[in-house]
């Protein structure tokens, strides 16, 4: 048998225009765009997406009116615009208003979720009153004769207050901020005032009785305890104690104050 010579094999040449899209794709492509980007325009700027109503979810209606007052000025404009941070950020600005968030419900609804400041008392600063949040934020101005159930806090005459801002007073913050261990323990409605005097927890209940509490630590322990101790005890005005001090809670003390010597 005679000899056969054999052709090496060739190394093919990666054809690059094989994967390069058509003529026709390119110009299928940029006529979508081109009508994406004309829609987006026409939205921007015509009343397609138009806001025609602000619905505020999760506040009290005199809130969600204040919301809505805040935000009247977006009432028309076009939902594509709207900046929802933005909206948020204006909301959360309100003094009642502890968070917020903005859901843009094309096509024509701005839809907001408010969580409320959470008051628990009355700030006294002389014949000025305001109600705070269980963080120490200053709501609104109030009424000396109103929010009777909330306890007060009794501030130095100096203190400054701005509405919508946290209290810089750090016995009133304090203050206002242990009390929020107290929401749906029954005991707000009980509490004449509370004090917050080098960092010990002292509050005033209606009737005479002093409960101290301490460092505003374990407080959801120590109002269990004086949940249990209290039914047990007769008002100072019938001979029972003036004070119980559950600082220390596993060692709580029922005592009266001694009377100064005539």
């Amino acid at each position: 048998m005679g000899e056969k010579v054999l052709a090496l094999p060739r190394k093919r040449r990666l054809d690059l225009f094989r994967f390069a899209p058509s003529g026709r794709s390119l110009a299928i492509g940029a006529a979508v765009a081109l009508l994406g980007a004309g829609l987006y325009a026409l939205a921007r700027q015509s009343g397609m997406f138009a806001v025609q109503s602000i619905q505020v979810e999760g506040a009290t209606p005199a809130l969600a009116a204040e919301v809505r007052q805040e935000l009247h000025r977006y009432a028309g404009r076009s939902l594509v615009t709207v900046d929802a941070g933005a909206v948020a950020q204006n909301v959360d600005g309100l003094p009642a208003v502890r968070r917020s968030v903005v859901d843009r419900a094309f096509p024509h609804t701005l839809r907001i979720h408010v969580v409320p400041e959470l008051p628990v008392a009355i700030l006294r600063r002389g014949p000025d009153a305001w109600l705070v949040s269980a963080r120490g934020r200053v709501i609104a101005p109030v009424g000396l004769r109103t929010h009777h159930t909330l306890p007060r806090i009794w501030l130095p005459a100096g203190t400054e207050i701005d509405v919508g801002a946290l209290l810089g007073d750090e016995p009133g913050a304090l203050a206002a901020r242990s009390l929020a261990a107290f929401v749906g323990s029954g005991f707000p409605d009980r509490i004449a005032f509370v004090r917050a005097l080098d960092g010990q927890i002292t509050l005033s209940l209606r009737g005479g009785l002093e409960i101290r509490l301490g460092v505003p630590v374990d407080l959801r322990l120590k109002i269990a305890i004086a949940r249990a101790i209290l039914p047990t005890l007769a008002l100072p005005a019938l001979g029972g104690p003036d004070y119980l001090d559950i600082s220390v809670p596993e060692r709580p003390v029922a005592g009266r104050n001694p009377q100064p010597a005539g």
